[in-house]
């Protein structure tokens, strides 16, 4: 009995000791399984090189904006690279540089509309060296958008006030019905803010009322103004999300008051603060012959109504400057702080930056061709419409020229009996928006008390480099021709 005890806890004892030592040796093959994969991810990472962990874009501040950045962020620290080991289809300028994110490709210039692009990257290696990897990455640039404003036309017989209602429609030029983002009786002009719409609307009187409509619920904000009376020359600053207008109250002229006065108000959290006026040089309130904002600012540069040209900003409390007379506000260079402006004794580009000025370059065309509106594209770009009178014909006939260090091309030229309204550049300047009117000498107006427009304008979109006309659409006040160089 004692003996088959002692056999049995002999039994008991060697078949622990097994399964421990079966234990040991499963860890031991587990341990020596996870080294494997360890040195072999190691040697995979060391045989492959950097990889790209992600893209970071935004491809609508690529078309919009100047010095926009792609990043292509990569899973360890790189070595420098120069600017040839980086390829762009289709072709654009960049700055390229490395660091601790990984590859920051910036590009002087906005990017075309509608385009895909592939970036690659050859010899991308670790700062000590290794095997070199090539990076690939794309992406695409969205197509141009907007809205218009399409007022109904006065049928014959008929008046303002008993017309269908006005529409702003989003840009459509690949063709297609737009589609209506906001109606309402009269229209007389608008600007937007992010997914926010500012409308003027006018009563038959002329007076206007300024509502702010939310695209993506359709719900509308009145502003409130200081009392009844017109409103003009509607801007917008979107990055800022201030709004400026002139306003002229309805008892002016009576006992004083405000006529053409710039007033400003902005949106926070989609709400309008209430109107204010905007203090001028002497602290007084600004009489305005025509204003802008300074693109990618809340400055406003302002013309008064004395021809005094004036830098403000209701948003800084840093004081207005003087910069001159002017006798006209023609067009900002984009993607500078450079604005040409027209004096009695010629055409100038000042810098806004600096206050210095120098001669604008005007081309040489025919004694009979008298200059119109014009749109800087670039530093040596820019599109002016110019008319040929015709004294013996007693006609005359319109055409927009492309301007180039001084040498000119047609751009454009309208069919016959059409007039071109006005033009303006997209916020990549690669295209026109020129706004014609058809059969001019049939169309009529509008009848509207303020600002009124010719029945039935178009918009035709065309490339700034080529002239090619890339879509046509009924309307004017294009979103992207805010400011000065309005289409409308």
């Amino acid at each position: 009995m004692t003996t088959d005890r002692r056999d049995a806890a002999r039994g008991r004892s060697t078949q622990a000791a097994g399964d421990r030592s079966g234990f040991g040796r499963l860890v031991a093959i587990v341990l020596i399984a996870l080294v494997v994969i360890g040195g072999g991810a190691a040697v995979v990472g060391l045989t492959q090189g950097p990889k790209l962990v992600r893209t970071v874009v935004d491809p609508t501040g690529l078309v919009e904006s100047w010095g926009q950045r792609v990043v292509l962020a990569v899973n360890q620290p790189i070595a420098d690279l120069g600017s040839d080991r980086v390829r762009i289809e289709p072709a654009a300028d960049f700055d390229v540089s490395t660091g601790a994110g990984g590859i920051t490709l910036v590009f002087p210039e906005p990017l075309a509309y509608a385009t895909d692009y592939r970036i690659t990257v050859d010899g991308v290696t670790a700062p000590d060296g290794g095997p070199a990897a090539t990076l690939t990455t794309s992406f695409s640039t969205p197509p141009v958008e907007g809205f218009s404003l399409v007022r109904s036309p006065v049928k014959d017989g008929g008046s303002a006030a008993t017309k269908a209602d006005d529409r702003i429609v989003r840009l459509s030029i690949g063709g297609g019905e737009p589609e209506t983002a906001y109606d309402a009786a009269k229209i007389q002009e608008f600007a937007t803010i992010g997914d926010s719409l500012i409308v003027v609307e006018q009563e038959t009187s002329g007076l206007g009322r300024i509502v702010v409509v939310d695209t993506t619920d359709g719900s509308t904000q009145e502003v409130a103004l200081p009392m009844g009376g017109m409103i003009t020359s509607l801007q917008t600053a979107p990055a800022q999300s201030r709004v400026g207008f002139l306003f002229t109250e309805q008892s002016f002229g009576r006992d004083g008051g405000d006529n053409l006065t710039l007033y400003s108000f902005e949106l926070q959290q989609g709400k309008p603060t209430e109107a204010a006026r905007v203090g001028g040089i002497d602290g007084a309130a600004v009489q305005a012959a025509e204003w802008s904002f300074v693109p990618r600012t809340s400055s406003m540069l302002v013309r008064t109504v004395d021809n005094s040209l004036e830098l403000l900003d209701p948003a800084a409390t840093t004081d207005p400057v003087l910069l001159g007379r002017a006798s006209l506000i023609s067009s900002y260079i984009p993607g500078t702080t450079k604005v040409v402006i027209e004096q009695v004794d010629g055409v100038v580009v000042l810098d806004l930056a600096t206050g210095k000025s120098e001669p604008f370059v005007l081309p040489s065309v025919a004694p009979t061709e008298i200059p119109g509106q014009l749109v800087a594209l670039s530093e040596s770009l820019s599109a002016r419409i110019y008319a040929d009178y015709d004294r013996a014909a007693g006609t005359t006939e319109q055409r927009v020229l492309a301007i180039k260090d001084g040498a000119t091309a047609e751009l454009y030229r309208p069919e016959p009996g059409a007039v071109v309204w006005s033009l303006c550049a997209s916020p990549n300047a690669e295209y026109v928006a020129v706004v014609v009117v058809p059969d001019f000498a049939k169309a009529g107006f509008d009848g509207y008390a303020n600002a009124p427009m010719p029945n039935g304008p178009e918009i035709e979109v065309v490339d700034a480099r080529t002239g090619k006309v890339v879509g046509t659409q009924a309307g004017f006040d294009l979103s992207w021709c805010a400011g000065t160089g309005v289409a409308q």
